[in-house]
C-alpha cells in the first residue's frame, strides 16, 4: 500500500502549533508530510520567533519543530519571504524553496491543505 503524501501550506504563524500537531499526527500514521512556510507562517522558521510563540501560545513550539523534523516531514520556507527578513536565523533542517519546489510537492500529493 502506497503511503499517502500530504502538503500543509501554511501563512499565518498563528496555525502553526495546530498544523504542527497535525502534521505529526500523519506523519506517526506512515504518511509522508511537507510543511511550506510563506507569508507570515515564514516568521516561524526565525530561531528568535520561536520564543514568541512558545509565550503566545503555552508550547515549546521548538521540540515540535525538531520531533516534526526526526520523523521525517519536510519544512520548507518560501525563497522571497525568507531572504527579505533581516538577519534571519533559520531553524535546523528548514529548507528553501520557491514555487516551483511547491508545485511539484503539490501535484503529487494526495492532499494540500492551507492554513
Amino acid at each position: 500500500m502506497a503511503r499517502k503524501k500530504i502538503v500543509y501550506f501554511v501563512t499565518l504563524s498563528s496555525n502553526v502549533p495546530y498544523v504542527l500537531k497535525k502534521a505529526i499526527e500523519n506523519a506517526e500514521q506512515q504518511e509522508e508530510v511537507s510543511i511550506f512556510f510563506d507569508l507570515d507562517g515564514a516568521r516561524v522558521l526565525d530561531k528568535r520567533y520561536l520564543k514568541v510563540m512558545e509565550r503566545t501560545h503555552n508550547m515549546d513550539l521548538a521540540e515540535w519543530m525538531r520531533k516534526a523534523l526526526e520523523i521525517g516531514i519536510r519544512f520548507y520556507g518560501c525563497q522571497m519571504n525568507v531572504l527579505i527578513a533581516d538577519g534571519l536565523e533559520m531553524v535546523e533542517g528548514a529548507e528553501l524553496a520557491g514555487v516551483a519546489t511547491f508545485l511539484a510537492e503539490a501535484y503529487g500529493a494526495d492532499a494540500v491543505l492551507s492554513y
